[in-house]
């Protein structure tokens, strides 16, 4: 499917996205900051510096901002102005090698995060290779999901289906979250698909490389 450029992220590194009602959360690898944007022409509304490192994804819920600290591999509870409430160890976080070197291997954490309710966070772990459910209030794993590509990122829920996008594969799937069955999938060659999201059944997607954030239709 053609993806539809919207704009340009005005940071160096887009890498998480969350829809919110007057804006487009956006995590940023290359600077750690945590902006909200405009849907209309990615305008910044907000432009909140956090200690996260290196963060890859961004969920919404609970009177809080969660992203996922990557190369720490943990995930952060940000109170809404980006201020550090609480942090806590990724679960299925591991070694992998390629972003560092077999002496000093990089650990890597979680990507895509999806808050459902006060109950219920899903978050995807590449390199665990899972989707993990989560308790947001004491982050037991409550249920986890194999992922049908190596490099899954982005997720939302919809309509009962668990859509997840694969950066390496270009694809983004749907899924049963209740045993990780495919029931579909979007092929997106180009840009690469990072953060992803929902919003007024549009599906938004960064790129970290480009740096454009883009949109494909939510097929029903």
């Amino acid at each position: 499917m053609q993806a539809e450029e919207r704009w340009i992220h005005p940071g160096p590194q887009p890498n998480g996205l969350q829809a919110d009602s007057d804006g487009l959360w956006a995590i940023d690898q290359g600077n750690d900051h945590l902006y909200k944007l405009s849907y209309s022409d990615g305008s910044i509304i907000e432009d909140l510096e956090t200690e996260t490192s290196k963060s890859s994804g961004v969920t919404k819920g609970g009177g809080y901002l969660w992203v996922a600290s990557t190369y720490s591999a943990e995930l952060y509870q940000l109170n809404m102005d980006g201020s550090t409430a609480a942090v806590f160890d990724t679960p299925g976080k591991g070694v992998v090698t390629q972003y560092g070197s077999s002496e000093n291997p990089q650990i890597t954490g979680a990507h895509g995060m999806e808050w459902v309710d006060e109950e219920n966070m899903w978050v995807a772990v590449p390199p665990a290779q899972k989707v993990f459910l989560l308790n947001p209030t004491n982050m037991e794993v409550k249920h986890s999901i194999p992922t049908p590509g190596v490099r899954p990122h982005g997720l939302f829920i919809d309509n009962g289906n668990l859509w997840l996008a694969d950066t390496q594969n270009c694809k983004i799937y749907k899924m049963d979250p209740e045993n990780g069955e495919i029931r579909g999938e979007i092929d997106v060659p180009e840009p690469e698909i990072h953060g992803m999201t929902i919003y007024e059944d549009d599906i938004w997607f960064c790129c970290a490389e480009t740096r454009k954030v883009c949109t494909v239709k939510l097929p029903h």
